[in-house]
């Protein structure tokens, strides 16, 4: 057999952020033999909490990476329904059957975020899987990117060091440079500054995980979105031995963190089935958070670009902020191998950076905060009724097989951008991309 002779155009990427987004970025990488450098500035993996449920979409990109195994063992065996209640009855207006497709691979991933990227980084560490392709530092601060064209050369200013030592300055280079350092990224304000459009909620996000024994007592299962003005949020089954993670939004503004938790028990009494005392729950973790609706201008400035929550962040009501990331970075790292392996011209990179934006800002935004609103501003007493969104939900329950295939459906924030593949001499750019009008209910929790 012939062998090839094709020259890749790029050796290796540089990806700032060692979250979920950038270990996946560089496990799909190294699924193609692309070298990566991954820089983060804690000195550990970030395990606070964050997501724990994420939707069809998602997981088919944690199958591809070789993850959904390890996810499927960690987890809780299965996700029985998703619901949504009022909070002042405790009332289950409506809910979603998980169960029907308890026998999909692709069926939603239930697992708190922390432990998901502790079994990331043990992957991008084992030599077979990794393949010693991917190179994790911790300790590096990001202080400012830059980029050489005629080189075709990116670059990032670190400073290197724990907080508690005198730190050391170094410019790391590679062909591209790839943020996925976060709503906080430091690649994106080094090309933007600090403003980016979009809009801050008026709210406190709360988040915990919370062991009591009233759930169980009072038949409370799976995810239970909960509806009204001042106790709105989600409370949901998250792992092994009577672990839920409840999360709320307090209208209160500007309050210290200190003064936030003191409501806490108000919103337990309310929230939680059987309105229990502090003295009747635990709590083990906690945090607390702002919620954004945000969209930076460009992903892709030159050779440095942006993916995940450093290029878009959106309220977690629904799950769209985790899934979307994931979609970000299978996108990115399709568009890269294809143009590594000589499949598609540098084009396609520009592809992914129009593509990728478009559907946030068609889909995803509008309906997160469609999502939000739902728990917070509709009528707790009428909205069953007044909902069009429950009366998708209504006619979907009156068929199994239709729910089924409804939930395992090709999602309108999904792309395939091996389309493009073997298109490098067509002068394939981005006027003509275009991507298909689909479904609109993307069923998750990323709290």
């Amino acid at each position: 057999m012939e062998e090839s002779t094709h020259t890749p155009p790029f050796h290796k990427i540089l990806i700032v952020g060692a979250g979920p987004s950038g270990l996946l970025l560089a496990l799909l990488l190294a699924q193609h033999n692309i070298p990566t450098i991954v820089l983060e500035a804690w000195p550990w993996l970030d395990t606070r909490l964050r997501a724990t449920q994420y939707g069809v979409p998602a997981t088919r990109i944690f199958r591809r990476a070789g993850l959904l195994p390890d996810f499927r063992a960690a987890s809780i065996p299965k996700f029985p329904a998703i619901c949504w209640r009022r909070v002042a009855d405790g009332e289950k207006l409506i809910e979603i059957d998980m169960s029907v497709v308890e026998d999909e691979e692709d069926r939603m991933t239930v697992l708190q975020l922390g432990e998901m990227i502790q079994i990331m980084y043990k992957h991008c560490m084992d030599p077979a899987r990794g393949k010693g392709l991917i190179d994790v530092r911790f300790n590096h601060w990001v202080t400012g990117t830059g980029q050489d064209g005629e080189r075709k050369k990116a670059w990032v200013d670190v400073e290197i060091g724990r907080q508690d030592e005198e730190k050391r300055l170094e410019r790391i280079e590679a062909d591209y440079v790839v943020g996925c350092d976060g709503a906080s990224s430091a690649v994106r304000q080094s090309l933007f500054g600090k403003d980016w459009p979009g809009q801050t909620w008026d709210c406190r996000f709360v988040v915990q995980n919370v062991y009591y024994d009233g759930f169980e007592k009072h038949g409370w299962d799976g995810g239970n979105y909960c509806i009204d003005n001042n106790h709105w949020g989600l409370i949901a089954r998250r792992g092994h031995g009577g672990l839920w993670r409840v999360t709320y939004g307090d209208p209160a503004v500007g309050l210290t963190d200190e003064e936030y938790l003191a409501r806490r028990p108000w919103h337990f009494k309310a929230m939680l089935p059987g309105h229990p005392e502090p003295d009747e729950y635990r709590i083990e973790q906690t945090n607390l958070y702002n919620i954004h609706n945000r969209c930076v201008d460009s992903f892709k400035v030159g050779r440095i670009f942006l993916a995940a929550d450093a290029a878009h962040v959106c309220n977690p009501m629904g799950g769209y902020g985790c899934m979307t990331a994931c979609l970000d970075v299978g996108g990115l790292a399709d568009c890269f191998i294809g143009y590594h392996d000589g499949k598609a011209g540098a084009e396609i990179l520009d592809t992914y950076a129009q593509v990728r934006r478009d559907i946030f800002l068609k889909y995803v935004d509008a309906r997160s905060i469609n999502n939000l609103d739902r728990v917070r501003k509709t009528d707790p007493w009428t909205v069953l009724e007044t909902d069009k969104f429950f009366g998708i939900i209504q006619d979907l329950n009156k068929d199994k097989a239709t729910l089924r295939e409804f939930l395992m459906k090709v999602s309108s924030i999904e792309y395939d951008f091996t389309q493009h593949y073997d298109n490098a001499s067509k002068g394939s750019g981005t006027d003509s991309v275009a991507f298909p009008e689909r479904g609109g209910l993307e069923v998750g929790i990323d709290i």
